[in-house]
């Protein structure tokens, strides 16, 4: 018998003002329980969206991985993240500046409150833990954000809350986010001239440019072009305004 080979994934990925959206209600949104859900939804997803890197390379992160001198992020095994998906997953990337903004402060932040390690860690009984799960957490920002469907029972109709409201569910996931950044490197500038695509396969942690030149053929004829991977919700006002204004709703 033939061994069954899945169909390849459409890459799905967010433009450049929906990815702005995004971490704009990733930093209004606060936790609805700071003890039960990871309280850092932006410098998380900023992360995410600002450095392309896989879910458990992002979560493995230590605080010294991330260099403000040298204006890089480096992903590589440590204590509680063992092994890479790949030998080229080990590499270094550039910390963009809209991801220092928000980092800086938060990683200060972090260190002096907790001490530990890990950039986005978990405590239990004081031991600090690699965080394991963020669907909560991303699942309530994207329904800020706009990014939901509606949570269907076994006949198809629409679940409603105690209070007779239709449920809704995020539709994001960090893998979006990995190809987000790639769409939106790939628009970006290296000396005035469009970034190549082996720098962006190096970046991405591949041995080869395939995905790359996957998300490459999608890309529209209008590009974003920037010097730097950015998402800047002011950018993109005049774009976002109705969807802004929703962000401002309580919830």
């Amino acid at each position: 018998m033939d061994k069954p080979v899945a169909e390849p994934e459409e890459a799905r990925w967010l433009e450049v003002p929906d990815a702005a959206l995004l971490l704009e209600a990733a930093r209004v949104t606060q936790p609805a329980r700071p003890d039960l859900e990871a309280p850092c939804a932006y410098p998380l997803l900023a992360t995410f969206l600002l450095t392309g890197g896989r879910r458990s390379e992002v979560l493995g992160l230590e605080v010294e991985d991330v260099s403000f001198d040298r204006q890089t992020v480096t992903f590589r095994r440590n204590a509680s993240r063992r092994r890479l998906k790949t030998r080229p997953s080990h590499r270094t990337v550039p910390l963009w500046p809209q991801l220092e903004e928000i980092l800086k402060p938060y990683a200060d932040r972090r260190v002096i409150e907790h001490g530990g390690h890990l950039l986005f860690p978990r405590f239990e009984e004081s031991r600090e833990l690699m965080l394991a799960d963020f669907r909560k957490l991303l699942d309530r920002v994207s329904v800020r954000a706009g990014f939901s469907a509606p949570v269907l029972d076994a006949q198809g109709n629409p679940v409603r809350d105690t209070k007779g409201r239709p449920r809704v569910r995020g539709t994001l996931t960090s893998k979006m986010f990995r190809h987000t950044y790639c769409a939106a490197r790939l628009q970006t500038l290296d000396r005035g001239a469009p970034v190549s695509l082996y720098t962006v396969s190096r970046e991405m942690g591949h041995g080869s440019q395939d995905m790359v030149e996957r998300v490459y053929s999608h890309l529209g004829v209008v590009r974003h072009r920037s010097e730097a991977v950015e998402y800047r919700v002011e950018q993109h006002a005049d774009a976002l305004a109705e969807r802004l204004e929703t962000l401002k709703a309580p919830i």
